[in-house]
């Protein structure tokens, strides 16, 4: 009997580290991703053996956008492979139309308060000017593996955030 759960348990690790999408979905459980209908995916491929490659996962069951996972997608879009380069652009185009449409909804909030750089998801760390998915993604990886920021100038460790995007941004962050 045990080794019988021992055996469901790895086959339920390895299929889930074999999925294609789960690397690219931020904390999304497998269950979820494969309860998703393909419409809920920026591009569905289909490989030489006929099985779909479903990429880049946005949307939950209904078909809403999830604006977390829209610039994850986009942020991580880069560490995603492709049968087809074709598709990798039109998947691309895709996400890139509703980041668009976020941004412009975003631009009339604008920026009410500092933004805490220690606590803050994806959405509120591209509020920030010259803060685009790809840095979001690296602030939100840089906190996971280094701890929390002790000071605002650590944000400056963080790939991609030289002087002049610091300067851009001191006036809006907080760590605290």
């Amino acid at each position: 009997m045990i080794s019988k759960i021992l055996m469901v348990l790895i086959n339920i690790l390895l299929v889930a580290s074999f999925l294609p999408c789960d690397a690219h979905c931020q904390g999304w459980p497998v269950t979820k991703i494969e309860s998703l209908p393909d419409s809920s995916f920026a591009l569905v491929e289909r490989g030489k053996d006929g099985k779909k490659i479903r990429h880049l996962p946005f949307k939950d069951i209904n078909g809403a956008i999830d604006i977390e996972q829209l610039i994850y997608c986009i942020g991580t879009f880069s560490d995603e492979t492709w049968l087809d380069s074709e598709s990798r652009e039109g998947a691309r185009k895709k996400l890139e139309e509703h980041y668009y449409r976020f941004k412009v909804n975003q631009a009339k909030e604008g920026i009410e308060h500092p933004v805490n750089i220690n606590s803050a998801g994806l959405e509120d760390l591209v509020k920030l000017p010259n803060i685009g998915p790809v840095t979001a993604v690296k602030i939100c990886r840089f906190r996971e593996n280094q701890g929390p920021f002790k000071q605002i100038e650590d944000i400056k460790k963080v790939e991609g955030i030289g002087p002049s995007i610091f300067t851009g941004i001191m006036h809006y962050i907080r760590v605290r």
